[in-house]
């Protein structure tokens, strides 16, 4: 059920209380220290593996109040639809998109950002999302962290922290990730927090209230290149976060400006955020072993029907290259080193391999 048939039916709702050469480079990188490894944390990890279910995202732009953020939320809003849609294979019927006014929306299917069709969204992931799936939650907007508690501003009542977190709780995906790019989005972490999650902040405090554009680098980080730290293919969440940190730190500063937003992100559950994920703190392990895409789901569509077995393995690959990275303090270092070259070579292999069935005829893999 797409948004625009879940909004005629959300009265029945309620909210509830690498290539080898990529490969060889990562491993370099992350030697040297100029890329930040998957520090070990204590949090309890599901079954390790890639997922075999499906991802699921929700984009909400609040109120914009003046034109220009108006105009500027909405082009956020959309421009993670279309990338999540694009460049990472989110089904359609599986992204949910609402903003302030859904007829600005152009092509995608929308719906008012209200707190009744969040509750009707949010109710409608509940039903769908199995313990397997992996969930998406990116919010735009202006925030508020008064003594109410902090909340998004949105068309009619805000969309507290608390009732947010409520409805979380009742959709058992295997992995929740929510990106808060709204002012005053830090208490966001401490209402949210918790196993298999990943919080991401726009600010370190409610204080921060100004207008962030932490959101615009984010989507940058999706949309290009740029955000595959370690050109593997892919971005994981943890690769966005420092890749959006680092370019709105830059941004400040070529304005001239004195930063006024300082992003967070916790994947450990403890209700504290960091702006350091990574090697020698306690989050960062779970945000580095979620991807956006591309999965076995997202190039389903692209991939030969001999090269579905390749494909698999190429994931099983990178996951388990990614565990044994997380597991790097506590393996020797000898036999770390070769059971990665090993595991490296191997992805080359098999990625060589399925670049030449999908290679055209006429061309050389």
């Amino acid at each position: 059920m797409g948004l625009v048939n879940l909004a005629m039916g959300k009265s029945a709702r309620v909210l509830s209380a690498g290539v080898l050469a990529a490969g060889v480079l990562a491993a370099s990188l992350l030697t040297a220290g100029l890329l930040p490894a998957h520090a070990a944390g204590p949090q309890d990890m599901n079954p390790a593996g890639p997922s075999s279910g499906m991802r699921y995202g929700l984009v909400i732009a609040g109120l914009g109040g003046e034109q220009k953020y108006v105009e500027q939320h909405l082009t956020w809003a959309r421009g993670f639809y279309d990338v999540l849609k694009t460049e990472h294979g989110f089904s359609a019927d599986r992204l949910f998109l609402l903003v302030e006014d859904p007829d600005a929306a152009g092509g995608p299917p929308a719906v008012r950002s209200t707190l009744e069709e969040i509750r009707a969204a949010l109710s409608e992931l509940a039903r769908r999302v199995r313990p397997v799936d992996d969930l998406f939650v990116l919010l735009i907007g202006h925030g508020s962290a008064t003594g109410t508690g902090p909340r998004l501003n949105i068309p009619g009542p805000d969309l507290t922290a608390d009732a947010l977190g409520d409805a979380l709780s009742e959709i058992g995906a295997r992995y929740t990730v929510v990106m808060n790019g709204a002012s005053s989005s830090a208490p966001f972490i401490d209402a949210l927090s918790g196993p298999d999650r990943v919080i991401v902040t726009a600010t370190k405090s409610g204080a921060e209230r100004l207008s962030t554009v932490f959101p615009g680098h984010l989507l940058d980080a999706l949309k290009s290149e740029a955000g595959d730290l370690d050109k593997d293919g892919r971005v994981s969440v943890l690769e966005s976060f420092v890749f959006a940190r680092n370019r709105t730190a830059e941004w400040y500063e070529g304005q001239g400006l004195l930063a006024t937003e300082h992003a967070l992100l916790d994947d450990n559950g403890d209700g504290r955020g960091t702006r350091e994920p990574g090697p020698g703190g306690t989050d960062g392990t779970l945000a580095g072993r979620i991807y956006f895409g591309r999965g076995p789901e997202a190039v389903a569509g692209t991939v030969p029907p001999g090269g579905r077995a390749l494909q698999a393995r190429m994931d099983d690959l990178r996951w388990q290259i990614d565990d044994l990275r997380a597991r790097k303090d506590q393996e020797d270092p000898g036999e770390y080193a070769a059971r990665m070259e090993e595991m490296l070579i191997e992805l080359a292999r098999v990625t060589r391999q399925l670049r030449e069935l999908q290679a055209p005829e006429d061309q050389p893999p």
